[in-house]
């Protein structure tokens, strides 16, 4: 499979303009935890730049594409597993997976 280089500014701007209806309302800098696909680079840039989020809320899906690469959309159930080690009770966390035709799931969370 190949994506059109359009993929991630088209990312970007569909997360710009539903960060909030993604995360209920809450500002997604207010998200503690990110378990972004890590689909590549680019995509996961696109996700932090759309959503405004600061470098190291993506760390765990930098680390994971780094040493798995891009496993298709099961990927966040690894940034998932790595993420929840360090996680602590009451945070609350967003998971978004990628799929055909750039479709996008989420999941809002909390760490109990």
């Amino acid at each position: 499979m190949h994506l059109s280089g359009q993929v991630p500014a088209e990312l970007r701007n569909g997360l710009a303009a539903a960060g909030l209806r993604i995360a209920h309302g809450v500002e997604p800098t207010n998200i503690d935890l990110w378990a972004v696909h890590p689909g590549g680079r680019t995509i996961l840039d696109a996700a932090e730049q759309g959503l405004a989020l600061p470098p190291e809320a993506l760390c765990d899906s930098r680390t994971i594409l780094r040493q798995f690469g891009n496993m298709s959309s099961a990927s966040v159930i690894f940034v998932l597993e790595r993420m929840m080690q360090r996680a602590r009770p009451g945070q609350r966390g967003c998971a978004m997976s990628f799929g055909p035709g750039v479709t996008a799931e989420t999941m809002l969370f909390h760490v109990v």
